[in-house]
């Protein structure tokens, strides 16, 4: 409209008609869909409900709306004084159409982040002996700070490290084991570079002594369900998360995961997730979410979310992808760990395309080049 040019308020009119979505509500009372059908007809817009619901044959199922941004804005004025709960799906409405739903910017450590500019890369640090692909390689803490200095030289944006395993079928370690692999690198790396640095860990004892070493953000694989403890220390720390989806645990969550609807499941663990962070004390823009690749999925599963990633653009958190060297790209090119890195470029590419803000990924170098042709694709950098 600008290059024909539009008149400015014509433009102000005309384009929030043309902003499509399709929105789906948690399962509601039958009553409720009914009204709820009926009202989103009446701004020109779509409702699709269960039959049971539509007949009151069933008790609660979701609605599926399809409008345009006015069309849902008209919705929620209308419901704003309804029964059943429809005045909190009308405040939920207006929630997401506003300006500042999205977090596109946020600090870790003493960094800016600016989402809609650039997608971050977080690098891979296991000062581990068992972890899939670099379990071993940076056991010594001289050689483990060297690896993640050169990691930043290559583009990383975070450095991530991890004490522990979550490999599938992995045992857990105790405190003390990880303590005493990650905070010696914590401690050094700090010492000579200010990057930001995420402490991977479920763990609120290992995090509280991360976090005091010099990390400045959490990666957890649980979501907040593991430790109760840990989101009061990432708050008290005033440190930011990254809150991950997970089926069972690292020992057991690839024994025949099953999803009734993949989907919908990962929103529903992650806006809890999101919801104990802010409980705890952290705020919106100190949380990022990851739905958790390999972590209790079929190979089916990790492509699926793949392919829906903006579904989990719903929530208004940035998206962190952790697809690199993964199984799902070995078992499907029938290839081992050590020759996966272009089918983890593929992917990473394809993430930052369906919404990813952050990749975490063990070859930073590739992985920052493939990001940048990304970023210019999608628009988030200028050429």
């Amino acid at each position: 409209m600008e290059s024909l040019p539009v008149d400015p308020g014509g433009i102000q009119i005309m384009a929030p008609k043309g902003e499509f979505c399709i929105l789906k509500t948690d399962p509601i009372s039958a009553p409720a869909a009914n009204i709820l059908k009926q009202q989103m007809l009446s701004v020109g817009g779509e409702c699709a409900v269960s039959r049971g619901a539509s007949t009151c044959e069933i008790d609660t199922a979701p609605a599926i709306l399809s409008g345009t941004k006015k069309q849902f804005l008209k919705l929620a004025e209308s419901l704003e004084y309804q029964i059943f709960g429809l005045n909190r799906l009308s405040t939920e409405i207006r929630y997401f159409f506003a300006d500042d739903f999205s977090i596109t910017e946020m600090r870790i450590g003493g960094r800016h982040f600016d989402f809609k500019k650039k997608t971050a890369v977080m690098g891979v640090l296991n000062v581990t002996p068992d972890s899939f692909y670099d379990g071993g390689k940076h056991v010594q803490v001289t050689g483990a700070v060297k690896a993640a200095l050169q990691m930043e030289t290559d583009g990383a944006d975070i450095i991530d490290i991890g004490g522990e395993s979550t490999r599938p079928g992995a045992e857990p370690v105790d405190e003390k084991t990880e303590l005493n692999r990650i905070i010696p690198v914590i401690t050094g790396l700090r010492q000579k570079s200010n990057i930001p640095i995420s402490i991977d860990t479920y763990k609120s004892a290992v995090a509280e002594k991360a976090l005091e070493a010099g990390a400045d953000m959490v990666n957890d694989i649980s979501g907040l369900t593991f430790d109760p403890q840990l989101a009061e220390v990432i708050a008290s720390h005033n440190a930011a998360a990254c809150l991950m989806h997970i089926r069972g645990t690292p020992r057991n969550m690839q024994e025949n995961p099953h999803y009734d609807n993949l989907i919908d499941e990962i929103l529903n663990y992650l806006d809890a997730a999101v919801g104990r962070a802010v409980k705890a004390g952290l705020s919106r823009d100190q949380i990022i979410i990851d739905p958790g690749i390999g972590f209790g999925k079929t190979v089916a599963d990790n492509y699926t979310i793949l392919r829906y990633l903006k579904e989990f653009e719903s929530l208004g958190q940035p998206i962190l992808v952790g697809l690199s060297r993964k199984s799902l790209i070995g078992k499907l090119l029938d290839l081992p760990v050590d020759q996966r890195l272009p089918g983890s470029l593929a992917g990473l590419a394809v993430a930052i395309n369906n919404g990813a803000a952050v990749i975490r990924v063990h070859d930073v170098r590739e992985s920052r080049q493939a990001a940048a042709i990304a970023d210019a694709i999608v628009g988030k950098q200028q050429i």
